[in-house]
């Protein structure tokens, strides 16, 4: 009898670490789910930077040579930011600092072209260079700034490392922690 108690008590102790593990996995693979929906308006808006760079490119293409080393850099930036799979984690890092150097170096590529006489001289290109583009990317970057992706995967990070389930499905289970939108 003692025997069949022993076994009977085995059995459930492994149907009950079986249950925690396999509830452990599935919950923070679910959660993990739910952060990667919200990367799809991240990849939104930083698509909406990269037309934003298109504009800023066609504008200065009218006013320098494409061999302009902030033109080239504004390429660069674009280029950067465009490369890549979307919805991946594989090359968030290297898209956020393209992010952020787009920033830098699309205003300084206006600026350059705000200092142009043949930029003063074309009313149309004079607006979009100290009005229309400069507003556009800053609206833009603010956007890409505040992605609900970043506190979503913020948020998946803390709780899955505060909790006994989180260490569980991290270290033993294979689920990895978000990657947040910001360069290393």
């Amino acid at each position: 009898m003692k025997l069949k108690t022993g076994w009977a008590i085995a059995i459930m102790v492994i149907l009950i670490v079986v249950g925690v593990v396999f509830g452990a996995f599935r919950g923070w693979t679910d959660e993990r789910a739910l952060v990667n929906e919200t990367r799809a308006g991240l990849d939104s808006m930083l698509q909406t930077r990269v037309e934003s760079a298109y504009n800023v490119l066609a504008v200065a293409k009218r006013h320098l040579p494409e061999t302009d080393e902030a033109y080239l850099r504004v390429v660069r930036d674009r280029n950067d930011l465009e490369g890549g799979s979307k919805g991946t984690d594989d090359n968030l890092a290297q898209k956020a600092a393209a992010n952020d150097a787009l920033t830098v170096d699309a205003a300084a590529l206006l600026d350059k072209l705000s200092q142009l006489d043949s930029v003063k001289n074309d009313s149309r290109d004079n607006m979009y260079v100290t009005s229309y583009l400069p507003q556009m990317l800053a609206q833009s970057e603010q956007k890409t700034a505040g992605a609900a992706y970043n506190q979503a995967a913020a948020d998946f990070n803390s709780r899955m490392s505060k909790t006994f389930s989180g260490w569980l499905a991290r270290t033993l289970l294979g689920v990895k922690p978000a990657v947040e939108f910001k360069a290393q």
